[in-house]
């Protein structure tokens, strides 16, 4: 008796954990988390494209003049940007299971931000690169975070549109940002005349919203205090149905780490084919810009007009303004 028992139990619970979700109640538990989750990482992703480029705007200010930067001093501090950001990413992921998404990508905001802010207080090139080296392991984890945290919340196939909604953050940040640190570069103040408060004030912003993101983002959907108990049992039902039976619905929140889905992914063709075709559809661009900078550089040492462009440079800036006239 009690083995039939056992028996039909767990038919029953098998069962109930396969059925579909109600198309009334999924709606409800998608529209939730759009309005409660997809809006904190919207801004995440815009103050992280401001916080990027505000180095750009600072070098316009005068930074490199200030820092005494010669050479490819501002270009190495640049570059050194990107060495722990692509060493942190991965690892990143990790912590974000282990701590819990809901603390961990604010934690990572409020860190680039107080790093940012420091940034405005850098005297030499020595500050500088140590501030961007900390800067990028900050900012290293937050875009694959964030991707995994939304698979948390969303079936694949709702995660393109999620995805889409705060990529557009990206675009939105030049839009004014560049406006916003030309304000700031005015504030003459404690002896700190302009470029400097551009990242202070970007940084302070930052740190801000990052401390107000820990109280409102769920670590996952059963700690989603918005939705009902119903909702959450669902979320975590369609969750499962959606990864074919992978992990069980009780224990969705707690996934194990290991490295064979690290070497599924990795050596997974189409992981492959698409970093060959980033690869190859961004080194051209460096590549091109790189050298006309060089070719201005080099015509401002030789006295040359900046507006004479020869075919050379035409051909790789794609230049086609049809009053453009230019001499051999």
């Amino acid at each position: 008796m009690e083995v039939e028992k056992d028996t039909s139990l767990r038919v029953k619970t098998a069962d109930s954990d396969s059925t579909e979700v109600d198309p009334a109640l999924d709606r409800a538990i998608t529209r939730k988390f759009d309005l409660h989750v997809v809006p904190w990482l919207f801004g995440l992703w815009l103050l992280a494209f401001v916080d990027r480029s505000n180095i750009g705007l600072a070098k316009i200010d005068g930074l490199t003049t200030d820092l005494k930067l010669g050479g490819t001093s501002f270009n190495t501090a640049l570059a050194l940007f990107y060495v722990p950001y692509i060493l942190v990413d991965v690892p990143s992921n990790w912590l974000l299971k282990l701590v819990g998404a809901g603390t961990y990508l604010p934690s990572l905001i409020i860190g680039w931000g107080l790093i940012t802010m420091c940034l405005g207080f850098v005297k030499n090139f020595a500050g500088l690169v140590v501030c961007r080296c900390l800067l990028g392991l900050f900012e290293g984890g937050l875009l694959g975070g964030m991707i995994l945290y939304l698979s948390m919340f969303y079936r694949r196939h709702q995660l393109l549109a999620r995805m889409g909604l705060f990529y557009c953050a990206a675009p939105l940040s030049g839009a004014f940002g560049g406006l916003l640190a030309t304000g700031l570069a005015e504030i003459n103040h404690g002896g700190l005349n302009g470029w400097p408060w551009i990242f202070i004030v970007e940084g302070i912003i930052t740190m801000l919203f990052g401390v107000l993101t820990i109280f409102f983002l769920p670590h996952t959907p059963a700690t989603s205090k918005f939705l009902t108990e119903e909702e959450r049992a669902g979320a975590l039902r369609r969750l499962k149905l959606d990864g074919h039976g992978a992990t069980d619905t009780s224990s969705a929140a707690q996934e194990q780490f290991s490295w064979k889905w690290v070497r599924m992914a990795v050596l997974n063709w189409n992981t492959m084919f698409a970093s060959l075709i980033f690869f190859a559809v961004i080194t051209p661009l460096t590549i091109a810009a790189m050298a006309y900078v060089k070719l201005e550089n080099g015509k401002r040492e030789r006295g040359e007009r900046d507006d004479r462009l020869n075919e050379g440079d035409k051909g790789m800036l794609g230049y086609r303004h049809p009053e453009f006239r230019y001499t051999m």
